[in-house]
């Protein structure tokens, strides 16, 4: 087992199989973001003894963030490491939150990561689809790389960000149907087995408790493409667009609590042929993988902004029981 152990000259002694990054009634502060540039040396205890087996030292080394210098949001904890061949684009609501942001990348005429979160706010449930689809407003001044609305032929519309996953607002829903935000899926990957996983997903950011935050990047993969599909710009010209090969979903939630914990998710982008309870519950649970596994497979360091004491353990290691429903 692993800890984050916060020393004050006492002796309290914590066990548990997740990352504790401090307890809430002692250091509840340490979760503001604005103070979590200093976190806590690892250590480690064997099963059978509850004493701490290691010196304990305060640290606030991240070797790896963004520079958000030009942008605040690129440091918020579920950005990945930025790409500059890529376009960053975020989507804020009137309400000043930020539904979610994403890299674009031109060349691919598609997202290379989207990136949102939940939380007590983000995931309330008080409006309903609203299929008003729309172009990227990032792109009005440059039409070129701007998809129009329109289907992809032969692959469904598939949602990176899902409608599902933002109904805390009729504003934030309508932003989730931006053509940006689409990806070519074939029609069963999408609404079955792709989907399988990305309600499990939903179902732990819906769970959120007060306090409670979960951080959720999803993509398709940009240098290994199934195809290309053609659709059409706003300037009526044919474009390529990709189709990925595989997808990906990385999660890390952090508890009102301070503990913390990370998941991926890697699956081929196909038709199964099989959606029986038993084939699907084979199918994600051989999908999970750690987040070092999945940052192999993509080329991208996600949670880049988390402190790398914090980062470090939670990506190379997930519990399955620690993740309901999986």
């Amino acid at each position: 087992e692993y800890f984050l152990c916060y020393y004050r000259g006492n002796n309290h002694r914590y066990r548990t199989n997740q990352l504790i990054i401090a307890p809430m009634k002692i250091q509840s502060y340490l979760l503001s973001l604005s103070l979590l540039s200093s976190c806590l040396f690892i250590t480690s205890c064997d099963d059978d003894d509850n004493d701490f087996n290691g010196k304990i030292e305060i640290t606030d080394e991240n070797r790896n963030a963004n520079d958000a210098s030009t942008d605040a949001s690129l440091a918020r904890w579920e950005m990945p490491a930025t790409d500059t061949s890529c376009d960053y684009i975020a989507h804020y609501a009137s309400d000043g939150l930020l539904n979610y942001a994403m890299e674009y990348s031109k060349e691919k005429m598609h997202s290379r990561w989207v990136a949102y979160r939940y939380d007590s706010k983000l995931k309330a449930q008080v409006t309903s689809r609203s299929d008003e689809w729309g172009v990227e407003p990032f792109y009005n001044n440059n039409k070129t790389y701007q998809i129009a609305t329109g289907f992809f032929g032969g692959y469904n519309r598939g949602h990176l960000v899902g409608s599902a996953e933002r109904l805390y607002s009729h504003e934030a829903n309508v932003q989730t149907f931006y053509m940006s935000n689409m990806s070519p899926m074939n029609g069963n990957f999408n609404s079955i087995y792709w989907g399988e996983i990305e309600t499990l997903v939903r179902n732990w950011g819906r769970n959120c408790g007060a306090g409670d935050t979960l951080y959720v990047v999803k993509g398709g993969t940009l240098d290994s493409l199934l195809t290309t599909t053609t659709v059409k710009n706003t300037l009526g010209a044919a474009v390529q667009i990709a189709v990925p090969i595989y997808y990906y979903i990385a999660v890390l939630s952090l508890s009102s609590e301070g503990k913390a914990k990370a998941i991926g998710f890697w699956i081929e982008h196909k038709d199964f042929k099989d959606s029986s309870l038993s084939n699907l519950k084979k199918i994600r649970q051989a999908a999970a993988c750690t987040i070092d596994e999945l940052e192999e497979r993509t080329g991208i360091d996600f949670f880049c902004n988390v402190p790398d004491c914090i980062e470090n353990i939670v990506e190379a290691r997930y519990t399955r029981s620690s993740w309901p429903g999986l």
